[in-house]
């Protein structure tokens, strides 16, 4: 049942991909203070139950304590196991059937600091495609200063464009579970492709 939510399976079981690991630029303060700005100010404690006021005095109070944990991570190319055991529950999406398994949407919460060392990462992957111009300019997901609203904005700005002197027509793709259902070998091989850094 839980398959569902999952990648399938892989050729003789296994999933395996091992980068070449290179020498890590290790964190600034920057990079850090970044991250801890920008904490969810309601966001729930995983397994550990440490919530985040606590990662944020303990900021407050040494950073560089903070900083060391997270540079030793980066050094080593370590996301401990403990920060990735997350609690997971299930929500009913709106409108949807209960007794349906695909109606319910699951939740993971990590531990706090699991998910400072995640975003951290994210933005040093964020910082690395910009930097090699990796992202189509039109991707409107996940990217920061665009939105849902920008790309609307955007097609209706292309549409009076060309209603003048032009038909215009509209394709609109929505891949149900895209990600849950995604061949990571072939991901991987995009990373590999595209010379995506091992760490």
């Amino acid at each position: 049942m839980m398959d569902v939510f999952f990648p399938g399976a892989y050729l003789n079981g296994q999933l395996s991909h091992i980068p070449i690991i290179e020498e890590v630029m290790l964190l600034n303060e920057k990079e850090l203070e970044l991250v801890f700005k920008n904490l969810e100010k309601a966001k729930v404690p995983g397994l550990d139950g440490i919530d985040y006021q606590i990662w944020l005095y303990l900021y407050n109070f040494d950073k560089m304590f903070l900083f060391d944990i997270v540079n030793t991570c980066f050094k080593f190319n370590y996301f401990p196991q403990c920060l990735r055991n997350a609690r997971v529950f299930f929500l009913l999406k709106a409108g949807k059937f209960p007794v349906i398994l695909s109606s319910y949407r699951p939740v993971r919460l990590l531990p706090i600091i699991g998910e400072i060392l995640e975003k951290l990462f994210l933005n040093r992957f964020n910082r690395w495609l910009r930097e090699n111009n990796i992202l189509h300019e039109r991707r409107y997901g996940f990217r920061e200063g665009r939105s849902c609203e920008v790309a609307i904005h955007d097609l209706i700005h292309v549409i009076k464009q060309h209603t003048k002197t032009e038909h215009t027509a509209l394709i609109s793709l929505d891949i149900k579970s895209a990600f849950d259902n995604m061949d990571w070998l072939v991901l991987y091989k995009l990373f590999d492709d595209y010379g995506v850094p091992g760490f």
